[in-house]
């Protein structure tokens, strides 16, 4: 092989080593590029995840039971501190998990206050498929907001309110408040998703994925996502995401999660909470929990690879007129999805299943010889 790389380099290029040193950098990046692409690419149910960092348990390896959160860990004043808030509250609570041990999934969808309009499309569609999901909120300053919010509770018994103010540069608090709020009242969850209120979720392609593909009993060191790499920090004045120099001094970020739709493991929620009431305040959650914290923890996030739909694929999807035709195994829709795509998709989504169980049906029932 080398004796013909030399004859091809001398033929067309003359004698010398720069062409095989060129050659040698191709061969190389090609031999990436198809190790990234296999890596993205949506697998079949039952193979593991190309390039994943995380432990899959089973009863050879874990017990029927998640372990409890150690919470002795935590200082005696951790109920009512939020990083450097020291007196943090629920104002709204909602406690739907009653103490279950075999709750395979919790999903908490972050929300504001005025989104009642998203947080209504999300209970009417792919929320009906999921027996625990919870809205997380922060506070608000007026007394009509707040009477609001309440009345809605009553309604839905499904909003998580803490006691900072709701805003964007407040999104760390949020996140930081679903994994106190897990390890506090829902201890018993196997796997964690925080998401948005304008994200879709396929409910039944996840738990299926979360029980064949994953483990019903757990995983440990997970946290699934779009995952981001070699990202800048942004010092533009003009823009809303700026970080200072003094807020963040280096100029890249860590390796993070799109916050849109993280998986948490049981043992990560945990893992992240203790080195968030540990570590300073920085208000872009997304590379504050999934990058700076975890890497503080030694976790790697696993990637969702194809696993989740582009803008593109989801207006094809609903824009199509054999609704479903096509559709493959994702486990999410786009972010800043509105309420008409969510409805959309969730009904291409029912129809689908419904026309696969219809199928299955007819293939289980036995044919009547005709006479």
């Amino acid at each position: 092989m080398s004796r013909l790389v030399k004859m091809l380099g001398k033929r067309r290029f003359g004698a010398g080593p720069p062409t095989f040193i060129l050659l040698a950098i191709f061969i190389t990046a090609a031999v990436y590029l198809v190790l990234w692409y296999l890596s993205s690419y949506p697998r079949p149910h039952g193979t593991q995840i190309v390039g994943a960092f995380y432990l899959q348990l089973s009863p050879g390896n874990g017990t029927s039971l998640p372990p409890p959160y150690p919470m002795y860990k935590l200082a005696p004043s951790d109920r009512t501190t939020l990083i450097d808030l020291k007196d943090f509250t629920f104002q709204l609570n909602s406690f739907p998990c009653n103490g279950s041990s075999s709750l395979l999934l919790l999903v908490l969808v972050s929300s504001a206050p005025g989104h009642a309009e998203n947080r209504r499309t999300i209970r009417e569609t792919w929320g009906r498929g999921f027996h625990r999901v919870l809205f997380l909120l922060g506070a608000v300053e007026s007394r009509d907001a707040q009477a609001t919010l309440e009345e809605e509770t009553r309604t839905y018994r499904d909003l998580v309110q803490g006691s900072f103010l709701d805003s964007y540069r407040n999104m760390t608090y949020k996140h930081v408040m679903a994994l106190k709020w897990t390890a506090y009242y829902c201890p018993g969850a196997r796997y964690l998703l925080k998401t948005d209120d304008d994200v879709f979720v396929n409910p039944p392609a996840l738990l299926e994925f979360l029980s064949q593909d994953l483990s019903p009993w757990g995983d440990r060191r997970l946290i699934l996502c779009q995952n981001l790499t070699f990202q800048y920090v942004n010092r533009s004045l003009k823009n809303k995401w700026r970080v200072s120099p003094e807020e963040y001094p280096g100029n890249t970020y860590p390796p993070y999660c799109a916050g849109w739709a993280v998986l948490y493991s049981s043992d990560v929620v945990f893992l992240l909470y203790c080195e968030a009431q540990n570590t300073e305040f920085f208000w872009i959650d997304d590379v504050h929990v999934t990058g700076t914290l975890a890497a503080r923890a030694s976790l790697t996030q696993t990637s969702l690879g194809k696993l989740a739909l582009s803008r593109r694929q989801v207006k094809e999807l609903v824009g199509s007129r054999k609704k479903g035709s096509g559709l493959g195994v994702f486990l999410f829709g786009s972010h800043d999805m509105s309420t008409t795509q969510i409805r959309s998709l969730w009904k291409v989504v029912e129809g689908h299943r419904s026309a696969s169980t219809q199928a299955a049906l007819q293939q289980q029932t036995p044919q009547v010889p005709s006479r």
